[in-house]
């Protein structure tokens, strides 16, 4: 009973690791997306900015450069803006990553409880074997003596 409690205690450990790497795979892509989603909305308002001062400055050689700045800026907005949405349609699977992980923890934790129950309860019922021999030992002894003096 207890080799096969073990056995399935080195599963549980090794599923619980599966899944902490699994919520650990998904919250590393999280921050990923949010960071950059964060970038692209830097990049956004710099290049607007660079945009709008080019609009400011109305230098002639340089009349449609305002227009591609400010396309510029649409195209970082509108790629900051996919990359925040990714990151919150990522965010229930890393929460459900978690969930699971704390789940499978918890599991090896029962586990680890009931095997570590089950040694305590052989040990217990080893002793006891040993002192009953014990005691018959000694409950025999005076048959003996007597057995050796006739």
């Amino acid at each position: 009973m207890k080799r096969q409690l073990e056995r399935i205690l080195q599963i549980r450990e090794l599923m619980e690791d599966l899944s902490r790497l699994d919520f650990e795979r998904r919250t590393a892509e999280l921050r990923y997306l949010e960071l950059a989603s964060e970038r692209q909305s830097r990049l956004f308002r710099s290049v607007r900015e660079s945009a709008l001062q080019m609009l400011a400055e109305e230098d002639s050689s340089n009349s449609n450069g305002w227009l591609i700045g400010l396309a510029d800026a649409e195209i970082a907005g509108w790629k900051e803006a996919r990359l925040h949405a990714l990151s919150e349609a990522e965010r229930p699977a890393v929460d459900r990553a978690r969930e699971e992980m704390l789940t499978r923890r918890q599991e090896r934790r029962q586990l680890d409880i009931l095997n570590s129950a089950a040694a305590h309860a052989q040990e217990k019922r080893q002793i006891r074997q040993e002192q009953n021999q014990t005691d018959d030992w000694f409950q025999s002894r005076p048959e003996r003596a007597a057995k050796s003096k006739k």
